[in-house]
Parts: C-alpha cells; structure tokens; sequence
C-alpha cells in the first residue's frame, strides 16, 4: 500500500501592487449593518459621591469636621469614628477620626454638633443610662479624646438633638421626652467651654402626637427653632425660639409627607430660613420657608435617588440613612446611603425636578461596567465623535438609536445630540470614509391592549417622522425607498394587531417598518426581525433581509432567560451563521446597552460584580485570563467588515468549523497557527469550507489595503502536468526525498519560498532545480531537518507569462510504505 496525502485545497495570498496603502473602502458598500446604541447615558455631574464607607455603620452624618464650610461623611461604627471629607465634589478616602478605645461607646447614642463655636463639628455620646453627656472636640483631622460636658440629664428621654437654640453660636443639648414628661422639650445650654448647663424645660406638651421631631432655624433669626410632624395628617407644627423657650406657632403646613420615610428641616434654598422636606422611596419633596409658614405648593426637589445594582436590574436595601446637608459652599444636597454607597444631588431650580437617571444613570442605576471612554454623557460631542468613528471604521453604515422605553426628553435630546454629530461626520469626512445614517426603534405600545397599541404605534410613527426624519432626512436610513423604523411589541399577535389596522395609521405607512420582540427564534415567523433578545446559542431566525448577533444577555428581570456570553462562543455562533446564509443586512445589539449586557463598546466590567455573579458575568479577557476591554469590539469589527466587504485583518485569526486549525492572517498568507488559542486576540469562527472559497482583500487597524487573498486550488500534477509534489520524505528510500516542481528548470530566473505556520522563511532559493530535502536554510539552525508538519510555499517562475504557483506541501519523517 502506498501512503498518500491528500492535495489541500490552498488560500494564498497576493500583495496587490498599487493597492498598497489604498483605502479599504472606495465604492459603497455592497451591503448594510447597523447597531443599536442607547442614548440613555447620562452624566452632568456626580451623584455617587463615595463607596465602600458604613457597610456595617450604627449612625450616619453628614458635618462639617474640618471647618471648611463643605460636609464630611462620618460614621459610627462599634464604637470608632470614621470620616470622609469633601474635596467639594466627592469624598476622600475614609480615615479614623476616634478610636473605640477612647470611651466606651456601647449603648451609647451617637450625635454631632459644633458645641464650643470654632465651625468645626465635634462628636457627641450621649448615655440614656445615666444621662451623662461626652463631647470629642473636633481638632480639624480627627476628634480629641472624649470629656464628660453633662451628668445625670436626659435619662427617660425620647429623642436627644444638638442645635443652637439661643442664638450664640454654639449648639446645645436638647431632650424630648414622649411619654412621663409628655411633650416637654428641655435644653442644656454650651458654654463652650467644656459644660453643658443645666437642663431647663422649654416647651411642654408639644409634639407628643406628632412622629418627626426635629431642630432648626425657620424663621432666619439664628436662633433653632422646634418643628414636629404628623405622618396621619402631614401637619407640620412650629415652635419658634426666643432664646430661651420655645413659644408653639400652631400648624404651618398640611398635609405635606403623610406617606414618607423620614422628614427634614433644612435651609435649602439658601435664604437663612430653614425648610421642610420629606423622603419617600427615592423621592425627595420640599415646602420652602417663608418666615412665618411653608409655602403651599410643593416642590417635587429629587426623583429616583435610591442606589441600585442593574445586577438583579433592581434596587439595592433601601437606604439606611436619609440626610441633608452641604458638600460644596452654596451646594445643598440630599444625601442617601444604602450597602456602602452615598449618593448626593441637588436641585437649585425650584421649577424643576431634578431626577438622578436622568443627572447620572451611571450612578443612580449602578452600572457595572466602565468604557474605555469613561463613564460619559451620551450627549457629549466629543465622546460621540470618537464613537461614531469607531463604527464607522468598523464597516457599520447606520446606527439604531434605542427609543423604545417612552417619551423621555434626556433620552431624546441625546438621540439628537448623536444624530447631529452623524450630520457633522458626513459634512467632514474625507473621500475615503462612507457617509453613516440612523434609524429610530420605538416600543411604549407594548403591555396595551390592541386598541391602544395601535393608537401608540400610530404616535410613535408620528413622532418618529416629525421630530427625527424631517428634521434629518439627509442623514435617515432608507429601505425599500422610504425612511426606515423599527417597532418593539411583545409578541407575533401584537404585530398581527397592528398590521390589521395600518389602514388607519397614516404616519405609520410613510416608513418601511420592521419589529422587535420579548421573544425571538429561529423560525420562520421571526425572520427579517431585529431581536431583541437572542437568548439560544447559534438561534438567530435566519432571514435574506437581516439577521441579527448578540454577545450575551441578561437583565435580571427573571422573566427572560438569562444567558452567558462564554468568553465570546455564544457571539460566534451567531456571526457565524450571518456568514453561512449571507442576508443582505446585519444588525448588532448593542454597542453600549450595559444594563442588559448585550454592549460590544471597549469597556471594563467591575470584577466584584462579576464574582458575585460567575454564572452569567465574565470580566472581559483573552483566551488566557488577561483583561481585554476591547475583546467583544475588536471581534465585532473583524466580523462586520468579513461580512459587509470581504475583508480580513492582518494578525486577526480565524478557525472553521469542526476544525481544530487556527489561521493566522499575514500579509502575504493565511498561515496555519495549530489549534492554541492565541493571546490579546479573539478567534473569528467562520463556516466548514469557508475560506477555502475566500477572496478578498486584507487590511490593517487603519482600514489600509496591504494585501488580498485570492481563491486558488492546486491542482494534482499528476494530472495536469503543472504544479509541484505535496508531500516530502527525506528518508533516502528514493521517494519523495527531494521536492519537484514540475517544469522548473525551464524558468532559470524562478525565486521559491517556504515558510512555516508563523510566517518565517524556512527555506528560499532563486534558480532552484529540484534539489531541496527538506532542511532549513540560513539562521543558526541552517542545514536541520524541518520538523514535521505542512508549510505554505510560493514559487515566482520569473516569468510575466506564467501564473505564481502557491500550495502546501507537508514534510513526513521514518515514512513506512509497502507492507
């Protein structure tokens, strides 16, 4: 029996003379690709102010330790004192302000005040056991040693506050007694000087029916006035100081925070009077003072302000501190602390609710991952500049813009902002980069009934058409001649719904439409749709118009499956068959939905969240553990300009099929890499037999030609009488022990070439006859035996008139024949 190899069938590579260099894109594209990108990014300033502070914390502040006229955050937390102090914008690193060891603080009730006037704030315990009173004096980076300043005051007592009653610039000691002393308010006046005095009722029967009792200057007179409210009714009741009582005023306000969590007395518009406020599940409400009541309109301050994970998409604990204060001179904020995060915003514009989405989604919906951009505003001209040309060297032609949550204005005018941005890259670009487009997606019919969702489908075309096409004609996408959207409804009867009564929906009619569904599979009845969740590996509904690829989806909603992204495998599958079936059109989802983990933007994602979560999340890496932020994006782009031009990376890999072989992409060849996986790069998996039937060109990171691939298959010599021998066995039994190319010697000038899986020369010759065995030529290993295994040789016949020929031949050793 004789041994045969088979002929492979070769890919080889061709420099292109004159290509070199070149634009990899000068005629349109012959196809389309779009991404979906979600405007709902916003960030105008922080909210999130620090992380990783009170976790375990027995009492929260927000004060001034150091005197600079800006809040810390401080805690207690069995028994220490910690602070973080406000640069102005943010908290520093926490330090310790007070060691447990200085006083036994078990039992103890933590407060804070500035007792003795310096404008620094000091720490105060109070004992409910035997009333005793220790002040910590703040020395500006911490708190000196505690010292008693009151014995044998408050005991019995409801509540305890520190505020300045009299006027002199240095807080007292105040007590409420609920029950016993019903109502009685008593005050301790600060000398300043290490004494609290003795303790003299101010009030009495005065808030014993209310639930909120609290201390400040309503008026403007600088001296501390009390204020109680009553959650059944929202009554809020004043009694004003006069240095040295409290005369009750009566009911100011009604019906203001009957529901709420907590309330509020604080100068929150800055004009000397303190307001009040109320919290409500992440709600912040504000009567403002008027000297002599609280105004009656209520003004909607802070919406949404409760720290969430989007890891469950839900919130976390409700916050376990609810405070104001002021972090930056002239900066008053709402405060909520909930697991280890503050979040602080404010509000000066009291026509306007401030919501903390809408301020910072980052913060307010706790993003996870971190671009490579930064956590930016979606609206921001110099991000979406950087963006736009990211997709647009990645060979996508439009951009989707994700409108299909309702009719939000900070979504919006950030959809606008980016539609601008598009409109200024097509009036800048250069003749060497395509003009970009978008499209709307909208979806707020979904959950109605059929009737209303056709009304909302009809208003959304409507919208679509008025506010983003003719504003912006140039710059829409067409299909089949007319503008194109895309409609977000739950399930196939919903579009059956709307379908049956687009007679009656004009808007709608002027665009070609195309849906979206809670639910998509590889059936005929969702083909030619754009998702929205891909949710089964190697699923998408095959369609000629479009298909669409995912990398992985999870939105904790728990309504959906939840799928893993598994290091890039699921995102394969996917691309994989758009390359097998060939569609017109593919359609990416997305390139920055963070919140449902579908994004491909450079991006890190926060390896705490991801430990919490090792079933679904994975820190983005190479096939070896090292971080690659870019890992999904630069296997995006390998992918979508494969698909749209028949281009190929120069260093990018690909692997077929059921085939273990990885290529690497040289310049002049598709070099065999074996099957270990590479490192800082992903693996473009691609269709059995696919780049056998491959031609195209090869482009570096620039988009710049610097080489293509032509289809070529090497025939058998045996029976064309023309080509070169594809096996080597340099084992002296007279067979195949040199390497012949058919009619060489009739091209002296002819140059041979064979180089190894990684692109190195291993043998070349100008003017060869015949006589190679299989060993390496030049380098310190010159004259060894080849290891076994397939090389790519090349051979130029230095001849115009004949066709270079290229193939592989494989070097055996110790070959057995004829048994």
């Amino acid at each position: 029996m004789t041994l045969e190899i088979a002929k492979k069938v070769c890919v080889a590579v061709t420099v292109v003379l004159g290509a070199a260099g070149a634009s990899a894109q000068e005629t349109p594209a012959p196809k389309h690709s779009g991404v979906f990108y979600s405007t709902l990014l916003a960030n105008e300033g922080p909210n999130k102010r620090l992380s990783g502070f009170g976790l375990d914390a027995d009492f929260f502040f927000l004060k001034d330790v150091d005197g600079d006229g800006k809040d810390d955050a401080v805690i207690v937390e069995n028994g220490a004192w910690f602070g973080a102090f406000s640069d102005g914008e943010r908290f520093t690193e926490p330090v310790s302000l007070l060691a447990d060891a200085a006083l036994d603080s078990e039992g103890k009730t933590a407060l804070m005040g500035d007792l003795n006037g310096d404008g620094k704030t000091d720490a105060v315990l109070f004992d409910p056991q035997d009333g005793n009173w220790y002040v910590a004096l703040s020395e500006g980076d911490g708190f000196s040693p505690p010292v008693t300043w009151a014995v044998g005051n408050g005991v019995g007592s409801t509540k305890q506050f520190l505020a300045d009653v009299n006027g002199d610039g240095k807080d007292d000691a105040i007590i409420y007694f609920h029950t016993g002393l019903v109502g009685a308010w008593y005050v301790g006046l600060s000398d300043g000087k290490g004494a609290i005095g003795g303790f003299s009722p101010w009030i009495n029967a005065f808030g014993h029916t209310a639930d909120g009792h609290l201390l400040a200057d309503v008026n403007g007179d600088g001296m501390a006035d009390a204020v109680v409210v009553e959650k059944s009714t929202g009554n809020w009741s004043v009694a004003l100081s006069s240095g040295t009582g409290f005369v009750t005023q009566g009911v100011w306000k009604s019906g203001f925070g009957n529901d709420a969590t907590d309330w509020f007395a604080y100068d929150i518009d800055g004009d000397g009077q303190a307001d009040v406020a109320y919290y409500i599940n992440g709600n912040w409400w504000v009567s403002y003072a008027t000297g002599s009541g609280f105004t009656d309109a209520n003004h909607h301050w802070i919406a949404g302000h409760r720290p969430a994970t989007m890891v469950s998409r839900g919130n976390k604990p409700a916050p376990k501190a609810r405070m104001i204060g002021m972090i930056s001179p002239g900066e008053v904020v709402a405060t909520a602390v909930s697991a280890d995060e503050w979040l602080c915003l404010g509000n000066p514009d009291k026509s306007k609710t401030r919501s903390a989405p809408e301020y910072n989604t980052w913060d307010a919906w706790g993003n996870v991952y971190t671009p490579a951009l930064g956590r930016y505003d979606a609206g921001d001209p110099a991000v979406l500049d950087e963006q736009i040309r990211l997709i647009h060297d990645a060979g996508f032609t439009y951009i989707m813009l994700d409108i299909t949550n309702g009719n939000h204005p900070w979504v919006d005018n950030r959809a606008k902002k980016l539609i601008e941005r598009i409109e200024f890259w097509n009036a800048n670009r250069s003749s060497a980069q395509h003009q970009l487009y978008f499209c709307i997606a909208m979806g707020s019919s979904r959950g109605l009934d059929d009737a209303a969702a056709v009304v909302r489908c009809e208003d959304e075309s409507r919208r679509t058409w008025q506010e983003f096409y003719e504003p912006h004609k140039d710059a829409y996408y067409h299909q089949d001649g007319m503008p194109f959207m895309v409609h977000f409804v739950e399930f196939l009867p919903n579009r059956a719904n709307i379908l049956d009564n687009v007679q009656s929906m004009p808007f709608f009619q002027k665009f070609t439409v195309r849906w979206m569904f809670n639910r998509v599979a590889d059936e005929a009845a969702y083909s030619n749709t754009y998702g929205w969740p891909l949710l089964i590996e190697g699923a998408n509904p095959v369609g000629d118009e479009v298909m669409a690829v995912s990398p992985g989806f999870w939105n904790g909603v728990g309504n959906l499956v939840d799928v893993t992204r598994k290091n890039g495998d699921f995102y394969r599958s996917f691309w994989v068959r758009v390359l097998k079936y060939n569609p017109a059109s593919v359609w990416v989802n997305s390139f920055n939905e963070s919140w449902e983990h579908t994004s491909v933007e450079p991006a890190r994602l926060d390896a705490g969240a991801a430990a919490e979560h090792p079933d679904i999340l994975q820190v983005w890496t190479d096939y070896h553990g090292q971080p690659m932020d870019d890992f999904y994006w630069v296997m995006t782009k390998q992918y979508n300009r494969l698909f749209m031009y028949q281009e190929l990376y120069d260093g990018s890999y690909l692997q077929e099929e059921d085939s273990e072989t990885i290529y690497v992409v040289r310049r002049d060849t598709l070099v065999d890499h074996g099957s270990g996986l590479p490192s800082m790069a992903p693996v473009i998996l691609v269709p059995k037999g696919f780049l056998a039937n491959f031609e195209g060109n090869v482009i570096n990171g620039d988009q710049v030609v610097v080489g293509k691939i032509e289809r070529q298959v090497i025939e058998n010599p045996a029976a064309t009488g023309s080509g070169a021998t594809n096996i080597l066995t340099p084992n002296n039994d007279g067979i195949n022990d040199v390497w012949l190319i058919d009619d060489i010697d009739q091209f002296p000038n002819n140059h041979v070439q064979v180089v190894d899986k990684r692109g190195g020369i291993v043998f070349e010759k100008r003017g060869y006859r015949n006589e190679w065995q299989g060993r390496r030529w030049g380098g310190n290993n010159h004259g060894e035996l080849l290891p076994e295994g397939t090389y790519y040789y090349q051979v130029d016949y230095g001849d115009a008139a004949k066709k270079p020929l290229k193939g592989y031949i494989t070097v055996l050793h110790d070959v057995k024949r004829g048994r």
